[in-house]
């Protein structure tokens, strides 16, 4: 177990000098890349015929997908700048709107109604757990969407914020994704079961100190992880998973060679 950890840890300090170099590139050229972003606004139909909306950005005719899942505080708006890294890395990019969120909201699936007219917290997350029983489905439409948009047999990958984390989960146990990413991790241990589908690939975990729950969450999924590409990075403070990527920019650099490198093993 030492020894795969050290391997891990030589892997990120490998991955941390080629961020070096790219970042000197990519923190001088943020806002061309914003402009430069060939990127489209694409509607999805699940099985009842709810309409998610996404963000798409095809890749290289030979490259891997991502698929990317945000929190349940934000929209694919919060992913902008990951997203543009990941664009610069030449994949296959669908950034989704989860139902009841951002453009993938009506009037019966709708995060922002709920929290007006819920009288309370308890009501307000009974509520919202109706909404994301939905998810499940939602996100393999997605999925799906994706590898036909890629029109081959490449390789997908997954990034996950806090209440989509277990999104990760139920499409591993469907499908094989090739990588995940989860930023501060929230799930639910009501079947330990379920995890072993991550145990066999690359997990990259962030964190930070003071998310408590996030934090151990983070640390058991990473000791449990048989990879050796797999990372943990735990931060001091109590900032959000958005906040963090705000406060660390070259984390969007990082998690975007990571993926590519994991989309490419």
């Amino acid at each position: 177990m030492k020894v795969l950890r050290k391997t891990r840890l030589n892997n990120l300090s490998h991955l941390m000098r080629r961020l070096f170099v790219a970042s000197a590139v990519f923190s001088v050229t943020p806002f061309l890349l914003a402009q430069e972003l060939v990127q489209q606004t694409v509607e999805i139909t699940t099985a009842d015929q709810f309409k998610l909306s996404a963000q798409f950005s095809a890749g290289s005719p030979t490259a891997g997908g991502v698929l990317l899942l945000h929190d349940c505080q934000h929209s694919v708006t919060g992913y902008q700048s990951l997203y543009a890294a990941l664009v610069e890395q030449g994949v296959f990019v669908l950034a989704l709107d989860l139902r009841g969120y951002g453009g993938s909201q009506n009037d019966i699936f709708s995060e922002q109604k709920i929290r007006q007219q819920s009288d309370d917290i308890v009501s307000y997350q009974g509520q919202l757990a109706g909404l994301m029983l939905h998810w499940q489905k939602d996100v393999f439409t997605a999925f799906k969407f994706l590898q036909r948009a890629m029109a081959n047999n490449q390789a997908i990958s997954i990034v996950t914020n806090g209440c989509s984390s277990n999104q990760a989960i139920y499409l591993a146990e469907k499908i094989s994704l090739k990588s995940v990413v989860m930023l501060a991790p929230e799930l639910s241990y009501g079947d330990k079961e379920q995890f072993k589908h991550l145990s066999d690939m690359p997990i990259y975990l962030i964190s930070t100190k003071h998310q408590t729950e996030a934090m151990l969450n983070a640390r058991e999924l990473f000791d449990w992880s048989g990879d050796s590409q797999s990372v943990l990075q735990i931060f001091k403070g109590n900032a959000s998973s958005y906040q963090l990527l705000k406060q660390q920019p070259y984390l969007h650099e990082h998690i975007a060679i990571w993926l590519k490198d994991t989309l490419n093993e």
